[in-house]
């Protein structure tokens, strides 16, 4: 009955142990799955973040772009302002120039 009792607690210990030893196993398993899933979830964040991060970046350069449409328009029309007045006043400096230097010489 002893020896009986001996046996049935050693195969107890031994489940117990099995148990033990598939538990462990089965929370290593569950570990790296967990590990893989979460690499898994950062690398598509991560292409979701760098999406988005270009088509801020597309948003922002399309709306500098049309801020800077009117500035150029502007600078290319004062520009052809100050090259008219340049113009006139070119004119009116040879004007001087020939009156006051060549007529006066007589090479007119």
């Amino acid at each position: 009955m002893l020896q009986e009792v001996i046996q049935a607690v050693r195969a107890a210990e031994a489940k117990a142990e099995e148990i033990k030893n598939n538990a462990q196993a089965e929370a290593r398993q569950l570990l790296r799955n967990a590990e893989l899933e979460a690499a898994a979830l950062k690398e598509r964040q991560l292409a979701e973040a760098e999406a988005d991060s270009r088509a801020l970046l597309l948003a922002a350069e399309k709306e500098c772009e049309q801020l800077v449409i009117p500035i150029q328009e502007r600078a290319a029309q004062e520009r052809e302002e100050l090259l008219a007045a340049a113009r006139s006043k070119q004119e009116a400096a040879i004007a001087l120039v020939m009156e006051r230097i060549v007529k006066p010489y007589g090479h007119s």
